[in-house]
């Protein structure tokens, strides 16, 4: 197995890194397998913080009621909260199938409308938040869980 020719910094607590040739070499897999043994999460650098790994506002399910109008729409998809109200009047099946379900989960009725990737990609523009993990449903462990869920 061939070693990393250059020096990379390891977020892994433990190992120093990943040096050039020799014989205290660590490989790629040596790295992944040791990243599986951590007990403290690393945390990222605010430059490196991607979408789907930026920490979310946390809304509950009674702040997301309050959002149930036409004038000021939030729903929540999946466990994350968006406010979809600029959107209202751009969705192309109507905005009385998204007001319907103003103020509330509307996973099912998402899910049962058949949105494309496009749908799902989209979703990143309105997002808001996600719910706390007391009131997850798709999202935890030891609850329902989803394939393909978006990011």
């Amino acid at each position: 197995m061939s070693t990393v020719e250059t020096q990379v910094h390891s977020p892994i607590e433990g190992c120093d890194g990943v040096h050039g040739p020799g014989p205290k070499a660590t490989t790629i897999l040596q790295l992944a397998m040791a990243a599986l043994h951590l007990t403290k999460a690393s945390v990222p650098d605010s430059n490196s913080i991607g979408h789907q790994q930026r920490p979310r506002k946390q809304i509950t399910l009674s702040e997301v009621a309050y959002h149930d109008s036409f004038e000021d729409c939030w729903i929540v998809l999946y466990d994350r909260v968006y406010d979809i109200t600029s959107f209202l009047h751009l969705h192309p099946g109507g905005h009385d199938v998204l007001v319907e379900n103003a103020g509330r989960d509307a996973t099912i009725a998402f899910l049962n409308a058949g949105h494309s990737k496009m749908a799902l990609n989209s979703l990143k523009l309105y997002e808001i938040g996600e719910l706390p993990a007391s009131e997850c449903i798709y999202r935890c462990t030891g609850k329902l869980t989803l394939t393909h869920l978006p990011d």
